[in-house]
């Protein structure tokens, strides 16, 4: 396999190897090298044929790329860019995460204990204009149990509802109630939680948070609580939306995320599919924390 600048073959689609995981399910579409596995060929190969790799995307719902040298942070970001190069680093949603070093857009998944499992979700959906696509690069396999990114086909979820469900949610909407502290929390089962507004906004300024909701077209905030510096909003918004180029309908919300039975289920999910213990135990102890917090107690998650 090359190492070089000068690498090996054209940089056509048919330079390139594609297949399934999974015979039975076409997500994703898996991308890796023929003949030339450097991020030299990558990255000139992948800037030849962004229609191509987009289309493939809209189709399968996402392509996995991998076999390639790509070895840390920047060369990932390297790669990344080489597809899309209109990036961004402005992240609105609710877990804690941190910069690479030697990188801008690239952030750790959730800086939240590994052990805490994240359920399928659309990046940051309850905002007017979230993300199109997202990038994920995994540069070191888990060596515990767990460390999956889930893939969800929402349209799927979308399809599979039950009409009457379905009907429920398009009449009534979802209401969102999020609530970030002015300090994030260490101790708790809420992910969104640890996420302080400073941290989210990257500011102490209220005002300039405010600012920043008026320009994003988020609903304004208020300031709650014994000192007012817990940043809230409320609002209504809609469970389904339509793809903005295929115009499929799309389960497309954050209602399964934050619901409090969720952080337990996925505990017990991945019991079923590890049979680890250690993941039982947790589930356990979650489901009893969860009732008492927010059933018994009456408790609200962050979103």
């Amino acid at each position: 396999m090359s190492t070089s600048s000068t690498f090996i073959g054209s940089l056509d689609v048919d330079n390139v190897t594609t297949s399934l995981l999974d015979e039975k399910s076409k997500l994703p579409l898996i991308i890796s090298p023929r003949l030339d596995d450097s991020l030299e060929f990558l990255c000139h190969w992948l800037v030849a044929n962004r229609p191509w790799v987009d289309e493939q995307i809209l189709n399968y719902g996402a392509v996995l790329i991998r076999g390639f040298q790509v070895n840390d942070a920047p060369e990932f970001e390297r790669a990344i860019q080489s597809l899309q190069p209109s990036l961004s680093d402005s992240y609105r949603g609710t877990s804690p995460r941190s910069v690479f070093a030697g990188t801008k857009y690239t952030f750790s998944a959730a800086d939240a204990p590994v052990n805490y499992p994240i359920a399928q979700h659309c990046e940051m959906s309850f905002l007017d204009s979230p993300p199109k696509q997202l990038y994920f690069g995994c540069l070191q396999e888990s060596r515990t149990g767990g460390g999956e990114t889930a893939l969800c086909d929402f349209r799927s979820v979308a399809e599979q509802l039950d009409g009457s469900l379905r009907k429920k949610f398009e009449s009534k909407k979802l209401q969102y109630r999020r609530r970030h502290y002015n300090e994030g929390e260490k101790w708790t089962t809420d992910v969104g939680s640890m996420l302080s507004w400073r941290q989210m906004f990257g500011t102490s300024d209220k005002s300039k948070v405010e600012e920043l909701c008026r320009e994003e077209g988020a609903p304004q905030p208020q300031w709650i609580g014994q000192n007012n510096d817990t940043f809230y909003q409320d609002w209504q918004d809609e469970p389904l939306v339509r793809h903005p180029v295929t115009n499929e309908v799309v389960w497309f919300n954050h209602l399964q995320v934050f619901h409090w039975s969720t952080f337990p289920c996925e505990l017990w999910y991945a019991f079923c599919r590890l049979h680890d213990v250690r993941f039982l135990f947790r589930s356990i102890f979650f489901w009893v924390i969860s009732i008492i917090k927010y059933v018994i107690l009456g408790h609200r998650m962050a979103l």
